[in-house]
């Protein structure tokens, strides 16, 4: 099963201490999932998904990242089977701002 797609969504920030941000984060997006699955039909689906976690700022522009994510995969109930996918995962990033 492979699923491709696009999202778009935002990020905020709140600083706690000096170098440690919590950073919070909400997408949504369209997909298409290649193969019928027992809990969702082939075809066009969307995504949900949320995201929490700490920003801790290692040099002058740049961040490392840990948190966890939650999200949705479903068809809205324009085809059958239409249970849909729920997700809970991890994220460890690193950024930097040029």
């Amino acid at each position: 099963m492979n699923l491709y797609g696009v999202e778009f969504g935002f990020v905020v920030k709140k600083k706690l201490i000096s170098k440690l941000d919590i950073q919070g984060g909400i997408s949504l997006g369209f997909n298409y999932i290649d193969t019928r699955t027992e809990r969702l039909a082939k075809g066009f689906t969307f995504t949900e998904n949320f995201s929490l976690g700490f920003s801790y700022n290692v040099f002058k522009k740049s961040f490392i990242y840990l948190g966890t994510n939650f999200g949705h995969v479903s068809n809205l109930d324009f085809q059958k089977p239409n249970d849909g996918y729920n997700i809970l995962g991890i994220d460890i990033g690193y950024s930097f701002e040029i």
